[in-house]
């Protein structure tokens, strides 16, 4: 499988980053480095992630690291796994339907 990052998740790292580089640059940059080495294991293992569960939809998934919330869709006939979005765990997903396109 390939793990294709979409522009609103990159833009979450982004910001989150930002926030906690505020307080304490080296631990912005090992959280960062954390998350893109949590995604290489949908590579091998796409389904590897819990079904996020105000979906219940197999294809949308998510993988908790530390207090954030990795939320991917896998398709399977493209072989291709896409990063949607990033949450604090206590986000909820938006209520739309859009990840599951």
């Amino acid at each position: 499988m390939e793990v294709i990052w979409t522009k609103l998740a990159i833009q979450r790292v982004n910001s989150i980053v930002n926030y906690i580089a505020q307080d304490n640059f080296q631990a912005a940059y090992k959280w960062s480095e954390l998350i893109f080495e949590r995604t290489d294991q949908l590579i091998e293992h796409p389904e590897s992630g819990r079904i996020v569960p105000e979906y219940n939809h197999p294809d949308l998934r998510e993988i908790i690291e530390g207090n954030y919330r990795i939320i991917y869709r896998i398709r399977k006939p493209k072989r291709v796994v896409y990063i949607t979005t990033i949450l604090h765990v206590r986000q909820k997903p938006p209520q739309s339907g859009k990840f599951l396109r």
